[in-house]
């Protein structure tokens, strides 16, 4: 908000509305106006003297009984100034009609006109002569004389008075001046503007008049009046106030402001607010006075007598969320919009915080006061005639943006006696108006508009998520302004800030007389303590707006504050633990404060991600334990716990056991002791979700669980992972596994349990055939038992999903015992191998094995058989496994492949058949594998073959950028050593290679990656057309957009591509709701013999110049299910047709609306493909006609290092 910035603009090419000529008698105007321009007018008007406009503007414009005498001896200067006003309004162009306010009905004599009021004015004691000038107030016009006889002279109606006039002489004597000469002022009651006491620092008794100055010119006249005593002054300005209302009443102008001046606004308007083109109808404006409190006042009574004219005008516009105030320097009704002279204030209506006023005593001055959190106050001090409209106006708009808010507040913003209580109700609440706040408050602050969505998919629905920013962190003021859109929103039930960085807004303090920053009073009224409001004063600006969130409103009933740390969370964390803590406690304290006095409804908090206090931990498990508080989720894995935090917590969690039905700690460094978890594990009765992994050590003879608890337990998802588990322990799960107790059950995690093969076994038995759950077993000892986990496989019992990840058999057979068993089993449909290897590079045996699971299985729908390569350990199958892809050829099941760090660039030929025969695989992840430009073209080249594949990765954004840089020093420093061998001079001249070598070779090849990279993005995008055409091939494209079961739990459980997948087939069901046809066919993308065609290249989206790529080959965030099991479930747009969130467009995994390109690059005898034997084997330009190498280096270690296992995304 620029409260105390102006602004000066000089438009000179705005439109306006023609205008309409002022309304003259014909027979006085022009005919011909030919070749007479405005601005000679204009000049001409501008070169008068003020003395002269003043006479203008005192020059009697009534006739009374003497009104032809006195026309007759005064001088024509008038009389010449009207003709000019004439002929500019016959002749310029841009001329507008006079406004109504400011002329009166022709030839109403004074004799005619109602007298309300009349009096002398205070008399200038300094005159020698002093005498006091004299006021008249009739219906139409308030008028000021020199003196009561020419007051009498005018009006001779006074005479009939009640003898308020000063005996003098006659006003008709022969010999006298002229009465006229003694109409000092004349004030037509409908251009008044403001008259309000005068407010001045001296001791004296004046009220202010302004009004429009006389047509043509656009601008304001002010007086002082002053009397001697305040009851005249307050009489006098009541009288005049009523006059000036029934004037209105009897005859309301149609418009108040001239045409030139409304296309401006306009303009003003637009430019400031490019939302508003649809709502400028909506704009309202109305002229005002801009007060001057306590300025020092001249005490001469020669000055108090004059008054300015022509001075600037003012004016507030009220738009669809800004208000401006608009002062317009000195012009005239033909100047053109963009010649008007205007400074520009402009306020957030969101941002006013107080506006006082009085409709009582038809007061006229009113004061609107606005803030923007962490500023400073702005004041405006105004007074106009239309106050009560502004009121209205104000208080609807007030309504209109924040349709949500108590009305009782909107009563402390607007602090206006005599005004009734609010009767209006807002319509059409959407989203419980959360769309119109939030614009209204980003325009007010000056703010972009924050990402946001609406997930349906979660136990508290719907949830409002606001989304990462695509670039900078989100400001202060971005954050503040959707929190204050959000409080009072009764639509949402949770509020998701998972992964932004809120630390902007910690340590921060508002420091506001007002108390505007804090939520005293709730929706259901609701108030809190003074104490509590004391404290709150004192808190920063986040513990505010998180306190404000809670309890403001009276639906939230979750929120999810994962990672307020944002993206670089793990990195802040370590550099600045305390730091990282201080931001915790400022958003949880409020919370729990809140909690403890029963003040709000939330009843799941989720700070998983962020360090926790000691004395916050010590507060919440105080809190805990009382029995009016009531939670149902608590998630604070990975919060920095340690032994003492742990217990603390857990002993506190054992007073909610009649109410908790989730609860995560997992991940923390600490364990608790087997007593205390155990005493709490058995008060609980109505738990769900219970994540409790490395939590405890179990003793050797004391099973973990209560049996006459456990078996009560109605468990959706359990994780013990990491906890060494017992055989009484073991058997217990087994047998609850058995019951009708676990129907419910859909995920366990059973990683790095110390379990044996022939345990799992026996869990798979208790399962039944084909149990709809995911199983994790990762790195577990599966060698014990092999067999008989291996015979349960092939019988068919056990899950339906299966991750045995990051286990390293001691002996091969014994892999291939597992792979020959899931080759024949027909249940499991989600199957991950991640990891999981042969004590060496697996054999000719073991890649038999595979090929036959490619090929044989008809189950098996999600398969990652990627590998792990790190500088201490790797899980990898070695050079010989490409050619088990074989298999993938004959395939009709598998629909989501992921094949990471296996080295298949050695065999780049095998992966590339498999995917050119291959006719049911939908994504494909093979990053990883260090391609080179050779391994990718050819890879792209046998893409093209595959209509069914929508998704593809080859590179992480990462990776891309640097193999491309990789390439390209290769190709130069082997330019470059050839250049030394050609000349000996080349050692004393330079050590680089000669520019003419190296630049043009680096960009070929830098146009080859390009070239490849956009054909691959051709091929993607003609699958996903033929997919939602139904013309991909595939056996089920009656049914391609219906989900099959378990479609979701297998898409979240594998992540990367595969959720990708699931999201954009869910987001087109629900637009197949609505259908609208795609301007793109397929049939607009033709396909050759080995690349793609197309019509046009956009340079704009060449790889080289930002590294930018399609949703299609971008490496997905736990993409691997070994780097994670669980991947976010937040969709990414929102569920219900009807529901049109703001950031649907951009956040929508692709956007198939773009245009694509033709592929840049060259035909396929371009490069030749050497045998991978080949010591040679390269790439070889034909432009050089020399090779280079580009050799597969060590795979990276993934995930920075950290050992591959399941873990929270």
């Amino acid at each position: 908000m620029h409260a105390e910035k102006w602004k000066r603009r000089t438009l000179p090419t705005l439109r306006t509305t023609p205008p309409v000529p002022i309304p003259h008698n014909a027979k006085n105007e022009s005919e011909n106006g030919e070749g007479k321009k405005p601005r000679v007018f204009s000049k001409a008007l501008r070169s008068l003297s003020n003395s002269s406009m003043e006479s203008m503007s005192q020059s009697p414009s009534r006739n009374s009984s003497s009104t032809r005498r006195l026309q007759k001896n005064h001088s024509g200067s008038g009389s010449m100034i009207d003709r000019i006003h004439r002929r500019v309004s016959s002749v310029s162009p841009m001329s507008a009609s006079a406004p109504e306010f400011s002329s009166m009905p022709p030839e109403v004599p004074y004799s005619s006109m109602e007298v309300a009021q009349y009096g002398p004015l205070k008399t200038d004691v300094t005159l020698l002569k002093a005498r006091a000038e004299y006021l008249v107030l009739t219906d139409a016009c308030l008028v000021k004389f020199g003196s009561a006889e020419a007051a009498r002279a005018v009006f001779p109606q006074l005479d009939q008075g009640d003898g308020m006039l000063k005996p003098g002489g006659s006003p008709y004597s022969a010999g006298g001046k002229s009465s006229a000469a003694d109409v000092r002022m004349e004030i037509p009651l409908r251009s008044i503007v403001a008259v309000f006491n005068e407010e001045g620092s001296s001791p004296r008794f004046g009220i202010e008049v302004w009004w429009f100055a006389q047509w043509p010119k656009l601008a304001y006249s002010k007086t002082h009046l002053f009397f001697m005593l305040p009851k005249d002054r307050d009489d006098w300005l009541t009288s005049i106030q009523r006059a000036c209302r029934m004037n209105l009443r009897r005859s309301p102008p149609p418009s108040l402001i001239p045409g030139n001046l409304k296309a401006r606004i306009n303009h003003i308007v637009e430019t400031t607010e490019p939302d508003a083109n649809n709502s400028l109808s909506k704009i309202l404006t109305f002229p005002v006075v801009k007060r001057t409190i306590g300025a020092p006042q001249k005490t001469n009574s020669a000055e108090e007598s004059q008054h300015f004219v022509d001075g600037p005008s003012f004016y507030i516009v009220i738009g669809p969320c800004m208000l401006y105030f608009l002062e317009v320097l000195k012009a005239d009704y033909a100047t053109t919009p963009g010649d008007l002279r205007v400074k520009v204030q402009s306020f957030g209506t969101v941002s006013l915080i107080r506006f006082r006023a009085s409709v009582a005593s038809h007061e006229q001055r009113f004061v609107m006061s606005f803030r923007l959190p962490l500023g400073r106050e702005s004041r405006l001090e105004l007074a106009s005639v239309h106050y009560r409209r502004v009121i209205e106006a104000m208080t609807k708009v007030d309504r209109e943006l924040k349709p949500m808010w108590p009305q009782h507040l909107q009563k402390a913003i607007f602090d206006i006696k005599g005004l009734p209580p609010p009767l209006s109700l807002t319509s059409g609440n959407d989203l419980g108006g959360l769309e119109r706040s939030l614009h209204a408050y980003c325009a007010a602050f000056k703010v972009q508009v924050p990402r946001w969505t609406i997930e349906w998919n979660t136990p508290s629905q719907p949830a409002f998520r606001l989304l990462p920013s695509s670039g900078q962190p989100y400001s202060t003021l971005q954050l503040l302004a959707l929190f204050r859109a959000l409080r009072y929103n009764s639509y949402f039930k949770e509020l998701s800030f998972r992964n932004i960085d809120l630390s902007g807004l910690a340590g921060k303090k508002d420091y506001s007389h007002f108390g505007d920053a804090i939520a005293y009073t709730s929706l259901n009224g609701i108030k809190i303590s003074e104490e509590h409001y004391d404290l709150l004063m004192q808190a920063s600006v986040l513990s505010q707006e998180m306190h404000a969130l809670a309890f403001s409103s009276e639906s939230i009933r979750s929120m999810d504050l994962r990672n307020i740390l944002g993206s670089q969370s793990t990195s802040r964390r370590s550099k600045d633990p305390e730091g990282a803590r201080r931001v915790s406690s400022e958003v949880l304290r409020p919370i729990l404060m809140l909690l403890r006095r029963q003040a709000c409804l939330c009843h799941s908090i989720t700070m998983a991600g962020n360090l926790l206090a000691p004395a916050d931990v010590e507060e919440l498990s105080n809190l805990l334990v009382l029995e009016d508080v009531y939670m149902r989720k608590l998630d604070l894995a990975n919060c920095g716990l340690g032994d003492e935090g742990l217990a603390t917590l857990w002993t506190g969690i054992a007073g909610q056991g009649t109410s908790l039905q989730h609860i995560d700690t997992s991940e923390n460094q600490g364990t608790v002791k087997f007593e205390v978890i155990h005493n709490s594990l058995s008060q609980l009765q109505v738990i769900k979700k219970l994540n409790i992994a490395g939590n405890t050590r179990i003793p050797l003879d004391v099973p973990l669980f209560e049996e006459s608890a456990l078996y009560t337990w109605a468990l959706e998802e359990l994780d013990l992972s990491g906890i060494a588990l017992n055989t009484p322990t073991v058997d217990m799960l087994t047998g609850y596994l058995a019951s009708p107790s676990s129907d419910n059950l859909r995920v366990l995690r059973l990683s790095k349990c110390g379990l044996s093969g022939a345990q799992i076994a026996q869990m798979f038995y208790a399962m039944g055939p084909a149990r709809q759950i995911t199983l994790y077993i990762n790195g577990n000892r599966l060698d014990e038992g092999i067999d008989d986990m291996c015979a349960v496989i092939t019988e068919g019992f056990g899950p339906w999903g299966l991750f045995i990840q990051m286990v390293e058999f001691n002996l091969e057979t014994n892999y291939i015992k597992l792979l020959k068993a899931l080759t024949v089993n027909t249940t499991i449909e989600c199957l991950s191998l991640a990891g999981t290897a042969t004590p060496d590079s697996a054999s000719e045996t073991t890649c038999k094995a595979l090929a036959d699971l490619f090929s044989n299985n008809n189950t098996i729908r999600f398969l990652d058989l990627s590998g792990f390569d790190a500088k201490l350990d790797e899980g990898r199958l070695g050079r010989r496994f490409s050619k088990a892809l074989s298999g993938l050829r004959s395939n009709t099941r598998l629909e989501h492949l992921r094949v990471r760090s296996q080295m298949l660039n050695v065999n780049i030929g095998d992966l590339a058949e498999a995917i050119s025969a291959n006719k049911t695989l939908h994504s494909l992840d093979c990053e990883g594998n260090d391609f080179n430009l050779s391994n990718f073209r050819h890879l792209v080249k046998h893409l093209s073959d595959s209509t069914t594949i929508r998704y593809f990765s080859a590179f992480s954004d990462r990776d891309l950028a640097q193999t491309i840089q990789k390439s390209v020093d290769n190709a130069v420093a082997a330019a470059t050593s050839t250049a030394r061998r050609q000349s000996m001079m080349s050692r004393l001249r330079h050590d680089k290679a000669p520019p003419s070598i190296s630049l043009p070779l680096a960009q070929q090849l830098r146009d080859g990656w390009e070239d490849s990279v956009q054909t691959q993005q051709q091929v993607l995008e003609r699958n996903r057309l033929l997919f939602e055409a139904g013309e991909d091939g595939r056996n089920d494209s009656g049914d391609g957009f219906l989900f099959s079961d378990g479609e979701e739990d297998f898409s979240k459980a594998f992540g990367g591509l595969a959720l990708k997948s699931f999201e954009a087939k869910r987001a087109q069901t629900r637009r197949m709701s609505n259908p609208t046809l795609n301007p793109k066919r397929a049939s607009m993308i033709s396909l050759g013999a080995t690349r793609l065609i197309g019509s046009s290249f956009d340079p704009s989206t060449r790889v080289s110049r930002s590294w930018s790529r399609s949703y299609s080959i971008v490496s997905s965030e736990g993409g691997m299910s070994a780097t994670g099991e669980s991947p976010s479930t937040g969709s990414a747009v929102p569920t219900p047709p009807e529901v049109e969130s703001p950031v649907d467009k951009e956040y929508l995994l692709g956007n198939p609306e773009e245009p694509q390109a033709a592929p840049l690059g060259s035909p396929d005898n371009d490069y030749t493909f050497a045998d991978p034997q080949d010591t040679e084997f390269g790439l070889e330009l034909r432009a050089h006609r020399r090779f280079w190498s580009d050799e597969a280096g060590c795979i990276e270690e993934e995930d920075n290092g950290i050992q591959v296992d399941e873990r929270r995304p």
